[in-house]
């Protein structure tokens, strides 16, 4: 039976349901209580029929003497048999519907009782109105003086206007969407990206970047000064006022308009953004320039659909494996034998590390049957306890990975040995010592004073590294020297006697990228802390893989200068003349080659690297994979804001705050710093390139993910998949913003330049 309210567009042989509706339908069918907190109604054509309700017996008059019975009498008072009631199809739904009204009456009151739930206490009196209605309009259906059928029909449309106002209220607080604000937003935010692409192509060429930034803050003064005066003069009175978010807005506007409008040195606006002339050959060009930016349009691209959301982890893995076995290929193409092993063999290291690091898993719901945890170990068992052991021995060897990778340049000298091999490798080795500790809690059954006893000590080994850490990373490591040792030798003739004295420099070829690798390992202890045995194992393989990929993207510059070397007639003929003046004569036939930081290609390896590595310390896009314990390392209880920091230390540190650190030990690596005598080294243009393009890698996923969370708000999986990925996406930039502005290049790289500057005069261009 179909029920006929044209009124209510309810006489159409088919017709879309909300979601909500789902719930209580469900459960009223299954003769279960509506579920608390639902804001639904019951779909009406599945209640529109017949039913019979069943009448509890009429109670015995207490007053009425019992007859007496006998010993081996029976009880005359038999159970009374259970009436039914049949109700007519509007009846049926009445009753239905006024179940979920009592359940929403009941959820709201109790909902508002609390001070959180302050926000629809305004609503509160007009909803009651309503409902006072709708149940005088129900009691009213058995009364005389109407007919039944009328009063029901009256009080059902009460019942359900109650709850649409209901629900229109508890929307229009917890999940108002605004497409204007949005849309702002999205903008502005895409503003920045163009921003962002305009200082990359200045920072390129020459020296404009800065005049950039500069037109950027005249621009965002500017705006400012006009929304005050506009406001003074209520010029935003139409628009209900001006608040501080929309100052803002105009602010961001003003900036962004300042510096993509600003006078270019090309001669056109197409050449402004980095974009050739347009011509038949120019798309060819077109296309080679626009084919390192699949890999971040392909990870953007993912939240398109929920299902690729899901399996992000797969999906980041797929490219990076990809990316980095195109680099496998080409490495076979390298013109020399030395840089060719180099490439295969560090590739393969990096290859092999990323395979290890995704074994690492842990699961959200939406991905079950497909995957397995592996993070997780449960306590006091023996995997638990192997991969403690394991977490122990990287961090013994750790600290000789990194002394390796500095004595493939030489660099491994001076400070070094003793800054790693005593101070990165004590805060490494108490950092383990903690979690082993609190595995020994965990796993034996320890009596209250050898409780006691473990837990001091864990607590004060974790308090050696969050104490040790940022002293020696900041105080330790900023006083200190270049990693150089400068020898004097004495040359002589045939006869003994001392013609002149050499100044001998070892390390010098990586002085700026060997002093930026200690400070990096101190941080990195620091973060090896706030992860558990198995994520710090994950943090050891990272750390492979970043050193591998130092020594190949270095080669590949090589090969670079190589191919260009070769290329250039003159240099070729140079070199095949054996001609050393000539060839230090032509610029393109430099030995050393050109040193302007990694590409963008390399920039979204490690991009797809510190993602790989957020889903393999045990995080997925979901608010149930938040580690609350580490609020507790080196802490008895509670304690703000240090409990906040731990958390997330925990959550972004190894993926969105140390890849991103690791951004100027690329520009660093194996450049040799100039003496006075020697032209400018144009490092801040190359390390503003290299941020704004890591910054823009991840501007543009967190663009994506809030442009189609925004498109999905009312999808079915909107809170469940689109929503966290954008508020990981958001928390995700502003770390990786923060470490590459404040920690990398504020105090890193500016840290490295003042030692080069003291100690052998270096000079920095703009």
């Amino acid at each position: 039976m179909h029920l006929d309210w044209p009124a209510k567009g309810l006489n159409q042989p088919a017709r879309s349901v909300a979601q909500v509706d789902l719930v209580p339908t469900i459960s009223l069918l299954l003769g279960l209580p509506v579920p608390f907190g639902n804001l639904g109604l019951p779909i009406p054509e599945l209640f529109f029929h017949e039913s019979s309700l069943p009448i509890a017996p009429i109670p015995e008059d207490s007053t009425k003497p019992k007859p007496k019975r006998g010993f081996f009498s029976r009880s005359p008072s038999t159970p009374q048999p259970r009436d039914h009631e049949t109700l007519s199809p509007l009846s049926t739904l009445l009753q239905a519907t006024l179940l979920t009204s009592s359940q929403l009456s009941h959820y709201l009151a109790t909902y508002t009782a609390y001070p959180s739930g302050k926000d629809l206490l305004p609503s509160m009196p007009e909803l009651h109105f309503i409902l006072s209605i709708a149940k005088s309009a129900f009691r009213g259906a058995h009364a005389p003086g109407h007919t039944k059928e009328e009063m029901e029909l009256r009080a059902l449309e009460k019942f359900w206007l109650y709850e649409r106002k209901a629900r229109g209220k508890a929307r229009g607080v917890w999940a108002r969407f605004d497409p204007i604000l949005m849309g702002g937003g999205l903008g502005l935010w895409a503003g920045s990206l163009v921003v962002a692409l305009r200082l990359v192509v200045e920072a390129r060429r020459g020296p404009r970047a800065r005049f950039l930034v500069g037109r950027g803050v005249e621009g965002a003064v500017m705006a400012a000064w006009a929304t005050l005066g506009v406001w003074l003069i209520g010029g935003f009175g139409f628009l209900g006022g001006l608040k501080p978010l929309g100052a803002l807005f105009l602010i961001g506007l003003g900036a962004e308009l300042a510096i993509i409008g600003a006078p270019s040195s090309s001669t056109s606006i197409v050449e402004a953004f980095g974009l050739p002339r347009p011509s038949l050959w120019s798309f060819s060009i077109l296309g080679r320039r626009l084919a390192p930016f699949l890999p971040v349009l392909a990870h953007s691209a993912i939240f398109a659909s929920n299902s690729f959301t899901v399996f992000e982890n797969s999906v980041v893995l797929y490219l990076l494996t990809t990316l980095l076995l195109i680099i496998l290929v080409r490495a076979f193409a390298a013109p020399e034998a030395r840089l060719r092993k180099r490439l295969i063999g560090f590739t393969l290291v990096a290859l092999g590390c990323v395979r290890l690091m995704a074994y690492s898993t842990i699961c959200r719901e939406e991905q079950a049957p497909h995957c397995h945890v592996t993070f997780h170990q449960p306590a006091g068992s023996l995997g638990a306890l192997a991969v403690v052991g394991l977490a122990l021995v990287a961090a013994w060897f750790i600290p000789t990975l990194l002394r390796r990778s500095l004595a493939l340049s030489a660099s491994d000298v001076a400070l070094a040995p003793a800054y790693l091999g005593i101070a990165v490798r004590g805060l490494l080795l108490s950092a383990v010592s903690y979690w082993a500790i609190d595995w020994t809690i965990a796993g034996l059954g320890l009596d209250a004073q050898g409780v006691a006893l473990a837990t001091t000590l864990k607590t004060t080994f974790a308090r050696i590294v969050l104490v040790g850490a940022p002293l020696t990373a900041s105080v330790v490591w900023y006083y200190s020297p270049l990693c150089l040792r400068v020898q004097r030798e004495q040359v002589k003739d045939a006869r003994g006697n001392v013609i002149k004295t050499q100044i001998k420099f070892t390390g010098f070829a990586n002085a700026l990228g060997s002093s930026y690798l200690l400070f990096y390992a101190t941080v990195f202890t620091l973060i090896f802390l706030v992860n558990s045995p198995p994520a710090q194992l994950v943090l050891t393989l990272q750390l492979v893989v970043v050193l591998a990929l130092l020594e190949m993207f270095d080669s590949e510059r090589d090969v670079q200068a190589l191919h260009s070397l070769v290329s250039s007639q003159t240099s070729l003929d140079a070199l095949l003349a054996n001609d050393a003046a000539m060839t230090s004569s032509t610029p393109s036939a430099a030995a050393t080659p050109t040193h302007t930081g990694p590409s963008f290609t390399q920039i979204s390896i490690l991009a797809l690297l510190a993602h790989l590595t957020f889903f393999t310390t045990g995080h997925q896009s979901a608010l149930t994979t938040i580690q609350w314990s580490t609020a507790f390392i080196g802490l008895p209880t509670l304690t703000y804001p240090l409990s906040p920091l731990l958390v997330i230390l925990n959550t972004l540190g190894a993926s969105h705050i140390l890849i991103p650190l690791a951004l100027p030990l690329f520009v660093f690596w194996n450049l040799s710093p100039t003496l006075k005598d020697q032209p400018a080294l144009l490092l801040p243009r190359h390390l503003l390139r290299s941020g704004l393009s890591y910054m823009a890698y991840q501007s543009l996923v967190a663009l994506s993910s809030a442009v189609f969370a925004a498109y999905f708000r009312r999808h079915l999986m909107v809170w469940k998949v689109f929503a966290p990925r954008f508020m990981l996406a958001g928390i995700s930039v502003l770390a990786t913003d923060v470490t590459i502005v404040l920690l990398a290049m504020a105090w890193g790289a500016i840290g490295v330049v003042g030692k080069a500057k003291a100690t052998l005069g270096t000079k920095v261009a703009e």
